[in-house]
């Protein structure tokens, strides 16, 4: 980080925040959407404080980030506690414009201050091998998120531009039936050009049975939801973050983009299946917690028969991300994209081989 980097974000915190004297601001690496600092305060009496800040994506929208920061403040005031909150600013709001921290960018960005949450960051989307303890702590984590958020309103302004899922399959399917088309020589396009037909028809059975799922429950969901954006300690898990891409979606959505980010395998000789173990692990406690907690109950006969199919298109909602990421980037990296690319056909093959036995762990389960 420059040191001219670290002058404005001085001057964000002394000139925004009533907060205390700046003493120190350090870039966090490995996010791929947004930009972030974890930045050390002299606060009251001297005692020392860390906050966590964060420069938004140049692309982000007003509306999102009022969604995101409402609902982080609903779930604090509702009792959730591992979610940081956005730290108000002099004027009362909880996000500003300012300049790119970059020195190439002349433009101005979204930014906003957080608490800093306590514990590791032990994994990442595609480091997934948690302990059993962790697997039943992410997904109790997630029953209480599902709890906690249950009765936030929307405030007036805000949104996410991303429509739920059953609303995003045409977008989804656009997108792939572009990229088969694409006359770009690549190992990553030929290998799904090699699976496209397969995908799209995954995408017209969703299309096609729409009604089926009418009357699922709709709840605010985390929509991004892996081992990589929960904190550990001593086993357990102390802290979630980003919530930016955060909406009201269905319930059994969240579940089963969670259970394919947690169970899915990324290397090795059974790369592409989903664990079951970890698999009914993570759904049996998520449901126990729900019983247990209330107010939003476990998931019903329905939404488990709906897991299957939501478990494919959570798939091929990530697989998404690789295919517009490549086709927008002239320099993309090959190799890289065809790893992801290949882990989704994977994970959507051993999904269609593998029906009956995810549907009696999910019997298993409940």
């Amino acid at each position: 980080m420059t040191i001219g980097t670290a002058e404005k974000i001085r001057r964000i915190v002394e000139d925004r925040y009533d907060l205390g004297a700046f003493l120190d601001a350090r870039e966090i690496h490995g996010g791929t959407v947004n930009t972030s600092f974890k930045v050390t305060i002299s606060g009251s009496r001297n005692k020392t404080e860390h906050y966590f800040l964060r420069e938004y994506n140049p692309l982000s929208r007003e509306p999102e980030i009022r969604f995101e920061h409402a609902l982080l403040s609903h779930l604090r005031s509702s009792g959730f506690e591992l979610a940081s909150v956005p730290i108000p600013l002099r004027d009362h709001t909880t996000y500003f414009r300012a300049p790119a921290s970059s020195p190439e960018l002349k433009t101005e960005n979204f930014w906003a201050l957080f608490d800093f949450l306590k514990g590791e960051d032990k994994y990442t989307w595609t480091n997934t091998d948690l302990t059993d303890g962790e697997f039943s702590s992410a997904a109790d984590i997630l029953a209480r998120l599902h709890k906690h958020g249950a009765d936030f309103k929307k405030p007036p302004g805000s949104d996410r531009g991303q429509p739920p899922i059953m609303h995003f399959l045409p977008l989804l399917k656009q997108n792939f039936s572009d990229f088969a088309e694409t006359t770009r020589k690549s190992r990553s396009a030929e290998l799904f050009q090699n699976h496209a037909l397969k995908i799209q028809s995954i995408i017209d059975a969703g299309l096609n049975g729409q009604a089926e799922y009418e009357g699922l429950l709709k709840i605010p969901i985390h929509c991004d939801y892996h081992p990589g954006n929960l904190k550990f300690e001593n086993g357990k898990g102390v802290g979630l973050f980003d919530f930016d891409w955060s909406k009201i979606d269905y319930r059994v959505f969240d579940v089963a983009l969670a259970l394919f980010y947690f169970t899915a395998q990324w290397r090795g000789e059974g790369a592409g299946c989903l664990r079951l173990d970890p698999f009914r692990l993570f759904l049996s406690v998520y449901q126990e917690t729900c019983n247990r907690e209330g107010h939003v109950a476990p998931m019903s006969p329905l939404e488990l028969r709906m897991l299957v199919p939501m478990l494919a298109f959570a798939n091929l909602y990530v697989l998404n991300w690789s295919v517009v990421d490549f086709s927008a980037k002239a320099d993309a990296d090959d190799n890289e994209h065809y790893f992801f690319i290949r882990h989704g056909i994977r994970v959507m093959e051993w999904i269609e081989d593998n029906e009956n036995a995810l549907v009696k762990a999910i019997s298993g389960a409940d």
